[in-house]
């Protein structure tokens, strides 16, 4: 992926508009994702796409807003699989959103 795991300019902007609350919102995407991500793999293993697209929508708005880019952007290209109808090949992105996200995971536990 081309993208930086945080992008720095949207991570800089967010941490001077919530100034010392930006640990909190750090953890608060730490405490809230695992979870989106624990329920998009159960719902792809049992084909609710309806599911997958719900739960990547709030894991591509959680990550944009914080500078997750890779995140980011495969949530949003699972989302759109999702909303598509498209289940083949869904696996493997949320693979690599695994992989992205605990690469954002641990760039930002700097932060803390």
């Amino acid at each position: 992926m081309s993208e930086p795991v945080i992008d720095p300019v949207v991570f800089d902007e967010i941490s001077e508009l919530m100034d010392d609350a930006i640990g909190d919102f750090i953890e608060t995407y730490l405490d809230n994702s695992p979870m989106l991500l624990n329920n998009i793999n159960q719902a792809l293993a049992t084909g609710d796409l309806e599911t997958v697209l719900s739960q990547a929508h709030q894991l591509r708005g959680g990550s944009g807003s914080i500078g997750a880019m890779q995140v980011f952007q495969l949530s949003n290209e699972i989302e759109e699989r999702a909303r598509a109808g498209e289940s083949e090949g869904l696996g493997a992105l949320v693979v690599k959103l695994q992989v992205a996200y605990e690469a954002a995971q641990q760039e930002l536990r700097t932060f803390l």
